[in-house]
């Protein structure tokens, strides 16, 4: 699948196309202090597959730092799982794709009432890798921000527009809710595809070990050794693409979803 890495025309700007005849949709999820230029690309790709995708622009994110700190995670997880159940009314097939807090937020729809089908994980982020971590409670109400964590890309010219700063108030939210979120991955029935990258200068080794502990399935784990966080626009983005492409077009070949009552 060729990808075309070019933004769109305001990069940080949601993006969604829904083909009139494809069975399956994508949802990808975009990482704190991102935006949906992380999943951009990919997702035209696969759109000109006709497969139908969205990426939102997750609460708080696409503005400026300042408008992150009011809000929360269940601020992110709503909107993720709101647009999951406005996909999952049209067809039969939903593939959910997260990238490092948007692997974390598809994790939690995997373990929700009314999961995907299936979950591509990128660098998911289950920890955050900190020694501030524990002091989060209290550091929030003191310093609102600290160095940003965005951009960590080994292409040159690729960029996921995300913040300049990391405001402190949403990575407490986060570290809060990874918690309960790790206790909860028992509960992940769908398949899950993890794509590690081996220069990942965000996430550490602590959540591969502990989807590999916790997680009732064997994840298809799958190794990225060119790039860094955000592999998506990173050198080895083509084969998370074509991954994403076989498990959106195997629509056809699974039992379609029986619709949820009331829908």
């Amino acid at each position: 699948m060729e990808i075309d890495y070019s933004p769109q025309p305001v990069p940080t700007a949601p993006y969604r196309q829904i083909a009139p005849d494809s069975a399956s949709a994508v949802l990808f999820l975009h990482g704190i202090t991102g935006s949906p230029a992380a999943w951009f690309p990919i997702a035209r790709g696969l759109s000109h597959h006709g497969i139908s995708v969205s990426v939102p622009l997750l609460p708080g994110h696409g503005t400026r730092w300042q408008d992150l700190n009011a809000t929360t995670w269940s601020d992110w997880l709503d909107a993720a799982n709101t647009e999951l159940k406005t996909l999952s009314r049209t067809h039969s097939r939903v593939v959910v794709a997260g990238l490092s807090m948007g692997g974390a937020l598809a994790l939690a729809l995997g373990a929700s009432d009314s999961p995907p089908d299936e979950l591509v994980l990128v660098n998911p982020a289950l920890y955050i890798d900190s020694p501030l971590t524990p002091i989060l409670p209290v550091l929030k109400h003191v310093v609102a921000s600290v160095p940003a964590i965005g951009g960590d890309i080994a292409h040159p010219d690729r960029c996921e527009y995300a913040y300049d700063r990391t405001p402190v108030a949403a990575i407490a939210s986060f570290a809060s809710a990874q918690r309960t979120l790790r206790e909860d991955l028992w509960r992940i029935e769908c398949p899950v595809t993890l794509f590690v990258s081996g220069r990942d200068g965000v996430v550490g080794p602590r959540t591969l070990r502990t989807l590999r502990s916790r997680l009732p399935q064997r994840p298809t784990i799958l190794s990225l050794r060119r790039s860094k966080h955000v592999a998506t626009l990173d050198v080895d983005a083509d084969i998370i693409a074509e991954a994403i492409l076989e498990k959106a077009t195997s629509a056809d070949r699974v039992t379609p979803r029986t619709p949820d009552a009331g829908e």
